[in-house]
């Protein structure tokens, strides 16, 4: 898998030229034709998440077919569902053949049911009518400043996670898939055969944990979260074949962390939440580990300037859900040592995750 990763110079140059592609296209067109294609892209994410939530992609897997033979498989109106494909189709989900029949594209395969390279809990996530309220609420959170979840919820996010189970259970697949979305990049630019107690940190059902494991044969685990969450990782470590390399501690990294770990993972963790909550799990984390530890945040960086970057865009998504943010190489660094730990490298991937290696330094 290591050698399908593309070099990061090159993936990064060739978004370089497709953005200025872009640009170039969006300067041949009248301003307010650029406004109203910009302003109208949440009909995609509804249009998409419609058809994965029929399941439309699975039923072309056989071969293409018919409006009418598609509407009849998943019990949906024939013409809506014709309309619906054309509209999937302009976009590059399915494909019209010249019989009128539609065909499945490598991006609608990626939206069938239980293949390993499905993206169709991150879809079911994104077009769900909870997500999509709380980014409803934006402009409110910018005039405030404060979340938008209780507004669009009625409750924090966590909070609806537990009440809402079909909700749940879909953001925490997507969690899982975007993990795994990340590990050949992350895998192919850092070695974790040199740890011997890898400790994930709110790892959710342990999809990273179990990676590193496969990668680091000779390592033993440990997951840090909610009570709630060790079925589910008992499950997923266990069809890993992990089940007797990792153990399992119930608990919140704000009050204590396990003390016997040479690696410390923070994925997608700090971004949760501002820099006072962030610094206060940092804190803990340094007043428990051993002074020879290393510590692996896998989060995003904010590039400079008007450098396109999922980051940016998902900078937003932290602060209407969480009150949460995305950060520049110098706030990381700033985070870090205002903590106690001293910042070794910062090594950019293919994917939107960035490694930020750091270790215990002078105790603020």
């Amino acid at each position: 898998m290591m050698s399908r990763v593309p070099p990061t110079r090159l993936v990064r140059a060739a978004t370089t030229v497709r953005t200025t592609v872009q640009k170039l296209a969006a300067r041949m067109v009248p301003p307010e034709v650029g406004v109203l294609e910009l302003a109208s892209g949440f009909m995609a994410t509804h249009a998409v998440y419609a058809a994965t939530r029929l399941r439309i992609p699975d039923t072309l897997v056989a071969g293409p077919l018919s409006p009418a033979d598609v509407a009849a498989r998943v019990g949906t109106h024939e013409d809506a569902t014709h309309r619906l494909l054309r509209a999937c189709a302009m976009w590059g989900v399915f494909s019209e053949e010249p019989d009128g029949r539609f065909a499945l594209t490598p991006l609608a395969d990626r939206l069938r049911t239980g293949t390993r390279d499905s993206m169709r809990a991150v879809v079911l996530m994104l077009g769900d009518p909870s997500y999509q309220r709380v980014w409803a609420e934006l402009a409110t959170t910018v005039r405030t400043g404060e979340p938008g979840a209780e507004r669009a919820l009625g409750r924090s996010i966590w909070e609806h996670l537990e009440h809402d189970a079909e909700f749940g259970d879909v953001f925490h697949a997507a969690m899982t898939r975007l993990s795994a979305l990340d590990w050949p990049a992350v895998s192919a630019v850092y070695d974790f055969t040199r740890f011997s107690r890898v400790v994930d940190l709110g790892g959710g059902h342990g999809q990273l944990l179990a990676l590193v494991l496969g990668a680091a044969p000779a390592a033993e685990g440990v997951l840090v979260e909610r009570s709630s969450m060790a079925d589910g990782a008992a499950r997923l470590l266990g069809e890993a074949g992990l089940g007797d390399r990792y153990r399992f501690e119930a608990g919140s990294f704000f009050d204590t962390v396990p003390p016997d770990g040479d690696l410390y993972l923070l994925r997608r963790v700090l971004h949760d939440y501002d820099d006072a909550q962030a610094a206060a799990i940092l804190t803990t984390l340094r007043e428990h580990v051993r002074e020879r530890a290393t510590l692996l945040v896998l989060d995003g960086v904010v590039p400079p300037g008007n450098t396109p970057d999922f980051s940016k865009a998902l900078d937003l998504d932290m602060m209407l859900f969480v009150g949460g943010r995305e950060r520049t190489e110098p706030q990381w660094r700033a985070l870090l040592a205002d903590t106690g730990f001293r910042t070794t490298r910062i090594v950019p991937t293919v994917s939107p995750v960035s490694l930020i290696e750091a270790v215990p330094g002078r105790k603020p």
